[in-house]
């Protein structure tokens, strides 16, 4: 994958050498393939440091317009479809199902996506957690690790991976930062087509939690 400039090869050399033998094992055994094959084609999230004990993600102002504009367009399609309901006598008018089916198709997929990229991506030192929940619950992300809670200590490095994505309307990158546990497997924080942003991302993330840097050459979708 080729980097911008701004990647502190340096950096991440430093940590690399200090990698332990564990963790060396470990990134012997971590795929190289993306996690989660696809992704958007704009920036969808921004990482920023809320104090020095927390980073957390939110939505890019792209996607916040891209979310906006299949929730309105849905919702004004449902409302022009139900608009005769109100004017006249409900016997007499024949409900447009495909305008309805199209506006519930549309305000759905909004909806879906602002809870997409609203969702809470958290990197939270003094809990000691990486959480994404809307819902935080202190005693149960205690009691063992889930989907929507991660201990920190067991991330031992944040991979980017670079992926070509194929599609009818042509072809884009796309690009993963996921974080390597100590079992060897991932998990995706975001994945989206500004490398400058996920790089930037990568090291911020790697400053805070002193862990380094593995990146993968490009796939093919």
């Amino acid at each position: 994958m080729d980097l911008t400039e701004g990647f502190h090869d340096e950096v991440i050399e430093t940590r690399e050498n200090n990698l332990s033998n564990s963790t060396a094992t470990i990134k012997s055994k971590v795929s190289t393939y993306p996690l989660k094959p696809g992704g958007a084609s704009f920036k969808t999230n921004v990482l920023i440091q809320v104090n020095t004990s927390k980073l957390i993600y939110k939505p890019s102002i792209g996607a916040a317009i891209f979310s906006f504009v299949f929730f309105a367009v849905g919702f004004g399609v449902l409302f022009f479809a139900f608009l005769p309901l109100f004017k006249t006598n409900i016997e007499t008018v024949s409900i447009n199902w495909f305008l309805i089916l199209f506006g519930l198709l549309f305000s759905g997929a909004g909806g879906f996506m602002f809870y997409k990229f609203y969702k809470p991506r958290v990197f939270d030192k003094q809990q000691g957690l990486y959480y994404t929940t809307y819902q935080f619950k202190l005693h149960q992300s205690r009691r063992q690790e889930s989907k929507d809670y991660l201990l920190l200590k067991s991330i031992v490095a944040i991979q980017i991976i670079g992926e070509h994505v194929q599609s009818d309307d042509g072809s884009y990158k796309s690009f993963e930062l996921n974080l390597v546990l100590n079992d060897a497997s991932r998990k995706n924080v975001v994945d989206h087509g500004n490398l400058k942003s996920i790089i930037k991302d990568a090291e911020m993330l790697s400053a805070f939690l002193n862990i380094p840097i593995w990146h993968a050459s490009s796939h093919t979708d």
